[in-house]
């Protein structure tokens, strides 16, 4: 997690802050280079994996994340999410949950046993991959086992073409399922998201054999698709109209959604995730910080390509050190603003110390797209 840029805590005044504002930087990370993650594994959610040499679990999908716990040779976990960045897993280790890559990791079986790929040819049509059919504990079904694929949620009404934000649905992911990228089973497996996980319907899609699926993801971000039968609805998106003139910012703390707009129409819109308060106890003040997304109306007043980010306590166990955050747009003094976020893919969930988390992708469109002093309206 990550958040505001804690000004005190790094020693850098407003003033320097500002001089380094008129500095050029080069942000080298591309969006391809996060989707692809040369040399891992895919490892579907809920499957067995164990360690091939010791690894250490981290709090974040990055080399910088706080080492959580170090996991042995031979250790076993279960994949919760992934892949993100890298090749990074989201695992669950004996009860502890944090972020490893998949090149440290072999499939196994219940038996640590290596899991051997099939090498027989397919006679007939491929059959779903147990991620794109759910069973009733929203775990994926073990090899055999029959389980019944919720219907729809027909009630639904999603935009049929892209580019059209008229009548976006929040929904959720009701059990842990392949993202492909495309609408069909027959498509690529990008990634797999856990139960829970938020998503924007923004577009529909009816594959060749009527399943019926949604586009969860929006240029520039990569096509990303999951069948109907894993998402739930939660609400409709809600539109703000013509609140100011020209360009301007909607964050929604309650829907964790951005909205650009243009005077009233919404020219893009996704998920994020904005601050929370912290869970632990600051042992300098006893009491617990209060990381929430600072509510009013603010102008973005500082931007760069990139930026690293320090900040909260190791004793708290909230500490970050995060290299190259990309796309920083600064809107409040005490260091919020809006970035992209390669260290988890958990949006639509109040995750950072104050900052508006958004994705790689996103963050760079709203870069390229706004300017200083545009209004950035935080609300509930």
């Amino acid at each position: 997690m990550v958040g505001r840029l804690d000004i005190r805590r790094i020693g850098v005044s407003i003033a320097a802050i500002m001089a380094v504002a008129a500095m050029a930087f080069g942000f080298a990370l591309t969006s391809g280079q996060i989707a692809s993650a040369q040399g891992t594994q895919n490892f579907s959610i809920g499957s067995l994996v164990a360690t091939t040499s010791q690894t250490d679990l981290r709090e974040q999908p990055a080399a910088s994340g706080a080492v959580v716990v170090a996991m042995p040779v031979n250790a076993q976990a279960i994949v919760l999410g992934g892949q993100f960045n890298d090749g990074w897993y989201w695992l669950n280790y004996n009860g502890t949950q944090g972020y490893a890559q998949g090149k440290s990791f072999v499939p196994v079986d219940a038996n640590y046993q290596p899991v051997q790929e099939a090498t027989s040819t397919p006679t007939s049509a491929p059959k779903p991959a147990a991620t794109d059919t759910p069973s009733a504990t929203g775990t994926p079904a073990s090899s055999g086992t029959q389980v019944a694929i919720p219907s729809p949620t027909t009630d639904i009404t999603t935009p049929s073409t892209p580019g059209d934000y008229s009548g976006l649905w929040l929904g959720e992911m009701s059990t842990g399922g392949n993202v492909r990228v495309g609408p069909g089973l027959d498509q690529k497996i990008l990634k797999g998201w856990w139960a829970g996980r938020r998503v924007l319907l923004y577009e529909s899609s009816v594959d060749s054999t009527g399943g019926l699926w949604y586009r969860v993801s929006d240029p520039p971000e990569a096509p990303m698709w999951v069948h109907s039968s894993l998402v739930k609805k939660i609400a409709p998106v809600k539109y703000e109209g013509a609140k100011y003139k020209g360009k301007w910012i909607n964050v929604n703390i309650t829907q964790q959604i951005v909205t650009a707009y243009q005077d009233g129409t919404p020219v893009k819109v996704t998920l994020a995730s904005t601050g929370i308060v912290a869970r632990t106890v600051n042992p300098t003040t006893g009491q617990r910080d209060d990381n929430r997304t600072e509510l009013g109306v603010w102008k973005i007043y500082y931007k760069l390509p990139k930026q690293d980010m320090k900040g909260g306590s190791k004793a708290g166990g909230d500490y970050y050190d995060l290299k190259d955050v990309p796309f920083p747009q600064y809107f409040h003094i005490s260091g919020e603003g809006l970035h992209g976020t390669y260290w988890h893919d958990d949006f639509g969930h109040p995750r950072s110390h104050g900052c508006v988390n958004l994705s790689t992708p996103m963050s760079e469109w709203f870069y390229n797209w706004d300017k200083i002093g545009t209004v950035v309206w935080v609300h509930n």
